[in-house]
């Protein structure tokens, strides 16, 4: 059953388990998404700040980790049972790739998703294509169940994209000759943090990809 964008939109923030994963808006709308990185240098912080300039987004860490004993005692507290693919092994399987955060957008009678990976001063392209490749299978596999259990269906537009702290010349080796798009992978758009820092969701040039 085909549902206009934003009740499909209201959907997804119904249908994911928020509770842990969920980024929202501050009171200035803006979207802060932080992760820690594993330098040589040890652990650097970096935080990413987005604007949400026109309709609604909130953003889902795709990566986070929650301790058993929070689990155990979020569930205790909810009277919850556990997430419902629990019983899927996440080590080393296909599904365990995943990028850093995945953003999703009401904008204009459309469904944007954002997917992004965070790395530091290097681009290893094969690492980034995979992990990005995978979340865009995980979106396709949302829109899946949600279309077999409830039968609502609705198209999203999706970008990916790779953030760094590279210098120029340094990640010019593994990208177009505009210096934007991945030469590997051409649907993969390239940002220096400092560049995408405090942009607006719509502000944002990547290739999008319709999936349904």
């Amino acid at each position: 059953m085909a549902v206009d964008a934003k009740g499909y939109f209201q959907h997804l923030k119904s249908y994911l388990n928020t509770d842990y994963y969920a980024i929202q808006p501050n009171m200035h709308n803006v979207l802060k998404l932080k992760e820690k990185v594993f330098t040589n240098d040890g652990e650097k912080k970096i935080e990413v700040p987005l604007k949400v300039e026109e309709g609604e987004a909130f953003a889902i860490k795709l990566d986070t980790k929650v301790s058993l004993k929070t689990q155990k005692s979020r569930m205790e507290n909810k009277n919850d049972h556990q997430p419902l693919f629990h019983f899927l092994d996440d080590q080393g399987k296909p599904w365990s790739k995943r990028c850093d955060f995945i953003i999703f957008h009401h904008h204009k009678n459309k469904i944007k998703v954002y997917c992004f990976e965070f790395k530091y001063k290097s681009l290893p392209a094969d690492n980034v294509v995979a992990q990005l490749s995978a979340s865009e299978l995980w979106c396709r596999a949302l829109q899946a169940t949600i279309r077999i259990y409830t039968t609502h269906k609705k198209t999203m537009k999706l970008s990916k994209f790779a953030l760094t702290y590279c210098d120029e010349a340094k990640v010019a080796t593994y990208l177009d000759p505009d210096n934007k798009f991945l030469a590997r992978e051409p649907s993969i758009r390239h940002y220096h943090y400092d560049e995408i820092s405090n942009l607006a969701l719509h502000q944002l040039d990547g290739i999008e990809l319709s999936i349904s």
